[in-house]
């Protein structure tokens, strides 16, 4: 338990829960003092008024009377203590008292604070004096604060308890929010150790909150689960890797041996050793083809993108491969849309040689695997935003369950595997298109296969 709590106390949740106590103490301490001050000056206004509109009255008899009525006037009231009403002291111009119920009071003139033991009043308490002058007379009002003490003692006592109940509930509340905030938090982790430690079928959990937390831990799993599949998908590389280079290897062994053989009974190993170069040729040209998809993915290849037009790219296309399909008795076409002119053109932002690629790629894969009397026919055209091409074509097509699978590295159907290939043929369309914002659609021909490319001419291309 006390792990626990120490890791509680260290958690992000619960030091945003003190700092927002601390801003909320903070903020209502702003505020307190600002209530104190502002029902302090309303008893002091209220207290220099009663002395101001008392001033203004003796002034009033004093300009009447002059100063002997002044006189008679505080006189009848020397009889009342100070402390339960007002104090009068006025004195001659020496400073010696002439009338009143103080003592002893100051002949400066203005708004004065005095303690009781200044005016000889046996008081701890402070008086609030207005002192004036009559003639060469100083005459002094005074009020007791005990108003204002009182309200201080008050507003100080009902500070200090609320600031100490505020405190507490805050922090409980506080530690509340953080310990279901840090359980959260704590599950994120297992999940994360879990994968850590190799099992990548672990999930974070999602609430029905959907806060910030639960909206961070569906991005991770939407992250993990890509991972996953790139993971399985390296897997399943490795496998087919394995499988489809065992045969060659194989093969090229075989051819090595033979001419070893051929060369120690002194026959001629010539023929021998060109099918192994082949053998080799073709082993190489598969990695190749590997790292070539990998550094297409990498985007290795956005720094010769270019403004083209795709229209030359297909007819270039059509051209080489026109002798091509001839030889497998096959034929090839290319049907521009009505929105296709001359002037308008197919133009979007990349690289020719990998879309050229891309499209030799779609090309080859319908010539190898379809039969005699295939008809091949690429078509292309625009749409508001979007430029798109596609290779159709009336051979035996590829099963639906199939179709998203042959994108994959190195996987062939089982009735290609008899064919030449290395399985690549695709897996390098679809990197070529991801690479220019693109996306590839396998669809049904009816008979046959169409391979469809779409390019968004609206996605940003980063260099």
């Amino acid at each position: 338990m006390p792990s626990i709590n120490l890791k509680l106390l260290n958690s992000l949740p619960f030091r945003l829960a003190l700092a927002f106590t601390a801003l909320y103490l903070l903020c209502f301490s702003v505020g307190a003092a600002l209530y104190y001050k502002n029902v302090q000056d309303n008893i002091i206004q209220t207290i220099d008024r009663s002395l101001v509109e008392k001033q203004n009255a003796i002034r009033s008899i004093h300009e009447e009377f002059g100063i002997d009525g002044v006189v008679k006037l505080i006189e009848a009231q020397s009889d009342n203590p100070m402390d339960l009403s007002l104090g009068y002291h006025l004195a001659t111009p020496t400073g010696e008292r002439l009338a009143g119920n103080v003592p002893s009071c100051t002949t400066e003139l203005g708004w004065l604070d005095i303690p009781g033991s200044e005016l000889g009043i046996e008081s701890d308490e402070n008086y609030r004096f207005l002192t004036v002058s009559l003639d060469d007379h100083f005459l002094s009002l005074g009020r007791s604060a005990r108003e204002l003490s009182d309200m201080r003692k008050h507003s100080l006592r009902s500070f200090i308890w609320t600031f100490v109940a505020t405190t507490i509930l805050a922090l409980i509340g506080g530690s509340i929010l953080a310990s279901r905030s840090h359980s959260r938090v704590r599950s994120i982790v297992s999940s994360m150790d879990s994968v850590a430690n190799g099992n990548l079928n672990a999930r974070l959990p999602i609430s029905d909150r959907a806060d910030d937390i639960d909206n961070l831990s569906a991005n991770m799993n939407d992250a993990l689960s890509l991972l996953q599949q790139q993971i399985s998908g390296m897997k399943q590389v490795s496998a087919n890797i394995a499988h489809d280079l065992k045969t060659p290897l194989n093969r090229l062994y075989i051819k090595i041996e033979e001419a070893s053989a051929q060369a120690e009974a002194g026959e001629p190993v010539q023929q021998k050793l060109d099918e192994a170069i082949e053998e080799a040729a073709n082993i190489n040209s598969t990695f190749e083809a590997l790292l070539r998809i990998a550094q297409i993915e990498a985007g290795a290849r956005k720094s010769q993108f270019v403004a083209m037009d795709l229209v030359p790219t297909l007819q270039t296309a059509v051209e080489v491969y026109d002798a091509v399909v001839e030889e497998h008795d096959q034929t090839i076409t290319l049907t521009l849309d009505k929105s296709v002119d001359d002037n308008a053109g197919l133009h979007l932002l990349g690289d020719k040689d990998l879309l050229l690629q891309m499209i030799v790629n779609i090309i080859e894969n319908a010539i190898r695997h379809c039969p005699a009397g295939t008809n091949i026919n690429i078509s292309a055209g625009v749409k508001n935003s979007v430029v798109w091409m596609s290779v159709c074509d009336n051979g035996p097509g590829i099963p639906e369950a199939e179709r998203e699978k042959v994108f994959q590295r190195l996987y062939r159907l089982e009735a290609s595997r008899t064919t030449r290939g290395s399985g690549l043929g695709l897996s390098l369309v679809k990197a070529v298109a991801d690479l220019h914002c693109g996306s590839v659609i396998l669809g049904d021909n009816e008979p046959g296969l169409c391979v469809k490319v779409i390019f968004d001419l609206d996605c940003p291309v980063d260099f």
